[in-house]
């Protein structure tokens, strides 16, 4: 399993809107995507904080390049988010 050190980064935005067509809910947010499965997202309105995406062990080189970039790495696992770094 190799993680890439510099990620592929995309912007997203999902609106989600209620029967007469008015946003409800509005995600605006990046994914970094660092190959083999592993990715973190990040949502614009909470820019210093980032959350792995997936359950078990995280690979030092992804934790390497999160910690220069976020206050708060957090981790999906199975009862929701937690937090598994804090600058």
């Amino acid at each position: 399993m190799s993680v890439a050190v510099d990620p592929v980064i995309v912007h997203l935005r999902d609106r989600i809107r209620d029967e007469s067509g008015a946003v409800t809910q509005d995600y605006n947010y990046l994914v970094y995507d660092f190959g083999d499965d592993r990715i973190a997202r990040t949502y614009l309105d909470t820019s210093q904080r980032v959350a792995v995406m997936r359950q078990g062990p995280v690979p030092e080189a992804m934790l390497a390049y999160l910690r220069a970039r976020f206050d708060v790495i957090d981790q999906l696992g199975p009862t929701g988010y937690q937090t598994i770094w804090t600058a």
